[in-house]
């Protein structure tokens, strides 16, 4: 959660955060449900009653009216296409949904500014607030940061056409088309096909050392990264690491203060790993380039992810190197 205050509020912006908790519930609970474990064992989990719960996953889930959609994904898509829209048409709209829902996600959309409300109860009309009234907090940051997003979704994801990147990275059509179009322009991304079946795919995703822009889809890549390598772990149901280990991950604390002999050297350990790394990636590039991959390790590869940060004596604030 400070990961997510953090973003939420990096150079300055603001950002919405009403659906992150009902994506937060809709996920963990459909996870939860993978594991086997039942619905009112899950209630209980998060301290709900059966039906609090049974409502909270209608609120999260497929809307019955919009199939594809959660119930507040197709009100705030529906308010953005009719507006201004009175809620009388609204709660028709989607009158296959329980109203109380759709009630209380109208309600989340105009909390967070996400949606502008006049009038009261079945009277008050709404309107979607409109990209430009974020621009002077945002400076058209968001534009590229969703264009790094994309380019990491391809590279990860990839090959996959339009319509997989607008899924993965919940942007529509016509903003992944235009992403898509200006990376390939850049020549980091590969497009095949025509049509329908057109195919999008690049090799790596890279924000060099010193470079502000991108930090967002970096931040993501290292946090996948970091989750997956747990979760990868867990699942092999190894308890214990070893010297062998190809997956998993280490913490070193390393106690040096002001003065000390070894300060510098402890400090310079991230750097050190970027080095090491980097060499031998460019190494494994030039091998690549003169031997093709063979079809049977097609999806084959090591995945690192390093990370570093200097805790000083004010606990409120630390000295980051972060990669």
């Amino acid at each position: 959660m400070i990961l997510v205050a953090h973003l939420a509020t990096a150079g300055g912006v603001r950002a919405p955060l009403a659906h992150v908790a009902n994506q937060v519930f809709a996920d963990l609970s459909d996870q939860l449900a993978a594991q086997g474990v039942k619905k009112t064992v899950i209630a209980d989990m998060f301290g709900m009653a059966l039906s609090t719960y049974h409502r909270r996953v209608r609120a999260a889930a497929e809307s019955k009216t919009d199939a594809g959609q959660s119930v507040w994904e197709a009100v705030v898509n529906f308010v953005r296409a009719n507006e201004p829209v009175p809620a009388a048409t609204v709660l028709g709209r989607f009158s296959r949904d329980d109203a109380a829902v759709v009630a209380s996600v109208l309600k989340d959309l105009t909390d967070s500014g996400l949606v502008y409300r006049a009038g009261k109860g079945t009277s008050a009309v709404y309107r979607a607030a409109n990209p430009s009234d974020f621009a002077a907090v945002d400076g058209g940051g968001r534009a590229l940061a969703v264009r790094n997003i994309v380019w990491l979704t391809v590279v990860r994801r990839g090959p996959m056409n339009v319509a997989a990147v607008a899924r993965e990275t919940r942007e529509s059509l016509e903003s992944c088309l235009e992403h898509l179009s200006a990376l390939v322009a850049s020549g980091v991304i590969e497009r095949s096909g025509s049509g329908e079946e057109t195919a999008y795919r690049s090799k790596r995703f890279d924000v060099p050392v010193g470079q502000s822009e991108g930090w967002e889809a970096a931040v993501l890549d290292h946090f996948q990264a970091l989750v997956t390598a747990i979760c990868v772990k867990l699942r092999m149901g190894e308890s214990r690491s070893s010297e062998s280990d190809a997956v998993g991950g280490s913490t070193y604390t390393l106690d040096v203060w002001r003065g000390h002999p070894f300060e510098n050297e402890a400090r310079r350990t991230l750097g050190k790993l970027r080095e090491t790394v980097s060499d031998l990636r460019t190494r494994i590039d030039e091998y690549n380039a003169a031997h093709p991959r063979p079809a049977e390790d097609a999806d084959r590869e090591v995945t690192v992810y390093v990370g570093q940060f200097v805790k000083t004596n004010d606990s409120e604030q630390e000295d980051r190197d972060e990669d």
